[in-house]
This record gives structure tokens, C-alpha cells and sequence, in this order.
């Protein structure tokens, strides 16, 4: 692979046999040695939390009412 610059970006292109689709978001980490990890981001964490928010308020709201 080779990089090549785009605008004020330089781009890596990630060949398709590594299977990654479109719009999918990536955190980036560089290391001492100049290697380069990509991280996938997931949306999973931010549900399952807003989903335990959700359900605590449920809680809250329950307690309040019959308190």
C-alpha cells in the first residue's frame, strides 16, 4: 500500500480483501514505531448505555410516583 495525498489529508487505501465496508468510522492510534492500529468504532456501547439510561429512568420515575 502506498499513501498519496487528497486536500489537506493523507489517504491509505484499504485494499477489499480486508472486507471493510463504506461509512463504517475507524479511531486511528499511531505507535512508537510509527505502525499505524485501526480501531473500529462501536455504535453497540453508545446503545446498550442509552438503553441502561433509559431504563433507570424508568426506575426513578417508578420511585418517585410510589414513594
Amino acid at each position: 500500500m502506498k499513501t498519496r495525498k487528497q486536500g489537506n489529508a493523507i489517504v491509505l487505501t484499504v485494499p477489499t480483501k480486508f472486507g471493510i465496508e463504506e461509512n463504517v468510522e475507524y479511531s486511528a492510534v499511531k505507535g512508537e514505531d510509527d505502525t499505524i492500529t485501526f480501531i473500529k468504532k462501536k455504535k453497540i456501547f453508545l446503545m446498550k448505555h442509552l438503553k441502561m439510561m433509559k431504563q433507570l429512568m424508568q426506575v426513578l420515575v417508578f420511585l418517585r410516583i410510589h414513594w
